[in-house]
Parts: C-alpha cells; structure tokens; sequence
C-alpha cells in the first residue's frame, strides 16, 4: 500500500474506502456534465461509417440532390436545431472527459507527479488511487474510439501498430500506476497522421501535438482535453477528405444512375404498401383538362402554383426537394417585391407630374439604389412595407423628376399607397410575374426535357464570374429562378412520371406492369401529346387535401432534416439552402 507524506486523514480514508471525501468532491457543474454526458466521444467508428463508400453509393438524398450540385459534398452537420444540439452534445462529453482527467489529478495518493520528469525527457501523468466506484469510464472508451477511428484511415500494415499503441487494457494500467506516456502517444500519432492525411492538414495536426504537449507541461487537463478535441476534428475531417475524393470520382456514375436508382428504390416501398392516394389527389384536383392533354403540363402548373403559393406542406414525392422549394418560394417573393418597388417608382414618378414613362437607364440607377437599402436591411427585412424602402423611393422618384431629393410628406403617402397596392397577395403585379414566371417555366422545360441528368446539370454550370457582374443579385433574374424551377420539375417528372403520375391509381384494376412503357415510347407519346397540346393559363394555387391537419403527417415539411435519408451527422451542400 503507497504511504503519502503527512498521512494526510482525507487521503487516507479515500484510499481505504475508495470514496470521494467532500474536499475532493468535483464540483457542481462538473458533477452535472459526468451525469449528463455521453459515455461515447462524439467521433466513432460507428458515426463515420455514414460515410463509407456503400453508403455513400445507397444514399437515396445524394442520389438526387448530385442532380443539382456540381460540387457536392459531406460536410460535418452543424446547420439548425440539430446541429446546435450535437454541439452542446459534443461540448458536454468534452467537458466531462476534462473532469475525468482532473480525477487523475485531486484524488493522488501518492504525491503530487502532474507531469513528472523521466530520464528520457518525456511527461507522464500520475493519477488519483482511484475514480469513485460508479463513476463514468469516459477515457477507456474514448481510447478505443481513437484506435478504431484510426484503424479507418490509415493503410492495414499500419493497423498492428495502432492495436500496439492503443492497447485499451495496458494504458488504463499506466494511467492507474502513473506512467502513462501521453504526451509521447499524442507525438507518435500526429506523426502518424501526417503520413496518411492531405497535406492541407498538417498545420493542424502539428497544432494538435503542440498543445497536448503544452497541456502535460502545465499540468491542464483541460488544455489536454482540447488538443484531443482537436484531434477528433482531425480524424473526422480525413474521413470526410476520403468521402469527398470518392463522391467526385463516382459522380459520374452517380448522376447517369440517379433516376434508374430513385425509381428502383421507390417501387420497393410502393411493393411494401406506400400508399400515395393523397398525392393523386393533389395531382387531379381542381382541373378540367381535355382527355389528351399532357400530363406534363398538368404537373408543371401544380409546381409552380406551389411556389407562387408559399404552401407549408408538399406531397411526399416532393421530400428530397423541399429544400429547393422553399429556396424558389423565398426567391419567387423576391422577384415580387422588386417587381412591386419598380411599379411603385414608376406610379410615384408620374403622380409628380412627369411626362412620359422613366427611361430604363435611369429606372436601373435606382432600383440600383433602392436594393442597396433592402440589402442594408439585413435580417430584419420581411417582404413588408419598410418606411427605409418607402423613403428611397419617393426619393429617387423626387430625383428622376428634377425636384428635391428630400420628398414631402404627399409624396411619402403616395409612394407608401403605391408600394402597398403593388404588394398585394392579388393585385396584379404578382400576377404579371406569376405568369411570366409560368411562361419562362414551360419553355425552359420543353427544352431541357430531352437532355440527360448530366446535359441538364452542365447547362446550369454558372461557370466563372462575369467581370462587372459579380454583384449583380440573384433576386433579378426571375429567368435565373424559372430555369431553376424548371430543372426541379423535370428531374422530378422523369423519376416519377413512368411509374405514378403517368400510371392509373391501383384501385383502376389496370396493373403497374402492363402500364410500363419503354423509354423509347414515352418519348414518343410526350411528343404526340406535346404536339396537340394547347397552352395553358397559369392556374390558381391548388392547396393539398388535408393542409389543415388531416394528412400533416404525410406531407413533407421544411423542419430540420425534413427528406434526408441519410442520419444526422452529416450533411451535403444543398441541404443548406432553406436553413
């Protein structure tokens, strides 16, 4: 039995009853995160195999969204309430690793050696006698976390050594004795690690054996816990270094099979018992289309009366685009507001008693000005009638027409009454954007819809900037939002024309089989409809059976990883346009 020096009575008395006396006692917070943390570290084997390569190819949401990405990739999850949640999660562990360590330190019996000084130079921690009986293991875990992690990441003749070094059972021995060597293990794994990472990552591994080196020497187990946290950052970044690199040399492959994989994929949950009654009805309700009408056109005015309307709630076909959708909804009202502020110009100019209509260069220089205070407004801009908004235009109204730049208050009320007419949800500058809106959706359509995934996807490359044009916004272009709407709708009809919107219900008594027609003669009945088909007004929003509550649950809403299939540790680059 070790004998401390002074015989302290507390030390004692922990010693022979293996329990925490109250000065030893880690204090309330810290009782907290031991209670509430997990036992796991927040990188594990397990939670990196969501980006092995057979999941990666299986990835039912990637399938679809490289239809849309030109550089899609994995990117650690950190977007909305979930991924505020595994950062707390993460925090948490973290500090509780840190009180575990402190163990090491406040419960010594034998005297204080945090680090101590070998011959050969390098430092070693000696810990408490013991960690209280029922208390977390958080450091053994975490030990076989790294070994398992590593394993994953660097070539199999290095994995004997790996299993030599991260010998769970022998380093616990060394921790218990105090003759752990860790600021040596830290060093021979950063070595490691520069061999087999992306040399883009070396600064931070020699970051990482910098600070856990710097913690053993002043005694910090916080500050050592930190380089490890650095060190999971590491592991977790080479793992998505290596999905990425795979992505990019599969996405090829990947983008040619999407629509033959999203179909196979959907037909075995159709054979399961997927009943899709609620979005036929979506689809047939509230039109009176002659027989041989293409049902093309059918789909097209649905979607875009979706986006017009701003619904909630999508068909459940729509769960892999409802981030898209929402992007084009915020977008559509976009384009409404500044097609509302260039009418409300215009009204506010000619009610000054100007002749004839504003020149189109002059009509540019401030609407230029007039979205460069939208922009101002930040995140406290709300599609509403901002008095900032107002203001600039009756001034830049007041300027066009050679008076004061500083408007009145008439001028005011009328510049406010215009820009609140043109607003309206009904009036008519929402329906002229609306039906250019509708008309720019059917070309771009008919245009794209003889292309493959890969043809379609390079035609929306954007390619490098344009000198001068770097600034030019997005909320502009309602051509920019048509063709992108117009891309959403044909990816979609392509994957589930053939086998639902195309098909009679199940309960026609007509099987899915005998209605299955080769690519060949789809094609040739798109041009047969196509070509007797008559153009059709841009319809009134449909709103889906049920959006009051009935069917809730068999929609697909914009919450936090609304349609993703894969879980919740990673995210791809599209899934953060509506967060």
């Amino acid at each position: 039995r070790p004998k401390h020096k002074g015989n302290n009575p507390d030390l004692v008395a922990a010693y022979q009853t293996q329990s925490v006396p109250p000065s030893l006692e880690p204090r309330r917070d810290e009782s907290d995160s031991i209670r509430r943390a997990s036992l796991d570290p927040p990188v594990t084997k397990e939670s990196l195999s969501e980006l092995d390569l057979n999941r990666i190819i299986s990835d039912a949401r990637l399938r679809h969204d490289i239809n849309f990405e030109h550089e899609i990739m994995f990117r650690p999850n950190t977007y909305g309430t979930r991924g505020a949640r595994k950062k707390r999660e993460e925090d948490r562990y973290f500090e509780a690793l840190a009180v575990e360590f402190e163990f090491y330190i406040r419960r010594q019996i034998c005297p204080p050696s945090f680090p101590s000084r070998r011959a050969s130079g390098r430092s070693t921690i000696t810990p408490q006698a013991g960690i209280p009986s029922g208390a977390p293991r958080r450091v053994r875990r975490m030990i076989g976390s790294l070994r398992d992690v590593v394993k994953t990441l660097v070539p199999a003749a290095k994995w004997e050594a790996v299993d030599d070094q991260f010998d769970v059972d022998l380093r616990m021995q060394e921790l218990e004795h105090g003759i752990c060597d860790i600021g040596g293990l830290m060093e021979w794994l950063g070595k490691l690690l520069l061999c087999s990472c992306s040399p883009m990552r070396d600064a931070v591994v020699n970051a990482m054996m910098t600070k856990s080196l710097e913690a053993i020497g002043a005694q910090d187990a916080w500050r050592l816990v930190s380089a490890i946290k650095d060190l999971f950052g590491v592991l977790e970044t080479m793992k998505l270094d290596v999905a990425n690199h795979q992505i990019r040399y599969l996405r090829l492959y990947l983008l040619e099979d999407s629509i033959q994989y999203e179909q196979s994929q959907i037909l075995d949950r159709m054979a399961g018992g997927w009943s899709l009654s609620h979005e036929r009805r979506w689809f047939e309700a509230g039109y009176d289309y002659p027989e041989n009408e293409d049902s093309f056109l059918m789909f097209k005015e649905r979607v875009i009366s979706m986006i017009v309307s701003r619904t909630k709630n999508f068909p459940t076909t729509f769960t892999g685009d409802c981030d898209r959708l929402y992007a084009l909804q915020h977008d559509f009202r976009l384009c409404h507001y500044h097609a509302a502020c260039v009418a409300a110009l215009r009204a506010t100019y000619q009610r000054l008693g100007s002749r004839g209509p504003l020149q189109y260069d002059s009509q540019v220089e401030c609407m230029q000005n007039i979205w460069a205070v939208i922009a101002g407004l930040g995140q406290h801009f709300s599609f509403g009638l901002h008095g900032s908004v107002i203001l600039q235009i009756a001034s830049e109204a007041c300027r066009m027409s050679g008076l004061s730049a500083i408007p009145d208050n008439k001028t005011l009320l009328a510049a406010r009454w215009s820009f609140q007419q043109a607003l309206d949800e009904t009036g008519a500058v929402k329906t002229r954007v609306w039906d250019e809106l509708a008309r720019v959706v059917h070309l771009e359509a008919e245009t794209i819809f003889d292309m493959t995934p890969l043809e379609m996807l390079n035609r929306y490359d954007p390619g490098p900037p344009v000198p001068g044009e770097e600034s030019r916004s997005k909320e502009l272009s309602l051509d920019a939002l048509a063709r992108r709407t117009a891309h959403v709708i044909v990816v979609h009809w392509k994957v589930w024309a053939p086998i639902f919107y195309t098909r009679p219900p199940p309960d026609s008594g007509i099987t899915m089989q005998s209605t299955l027609a080769s690519p060949e003669e789809e094609m040739a009945e798109r041009r047969r409809v196509r070509g007797s088909s008559s153009s059709v007004k841009a319809s009134k929003p449909v709103v889906m059976p049920g959006d009051g509550g009935n069917h809730h649950s068999k929609t697909a809403s914009i919450s936090s990883g609304s349609g993703s299939s894969h879980a919740s540790g990673y995210t791809t680059a599209s899934e953060k346009l509506s967060k």
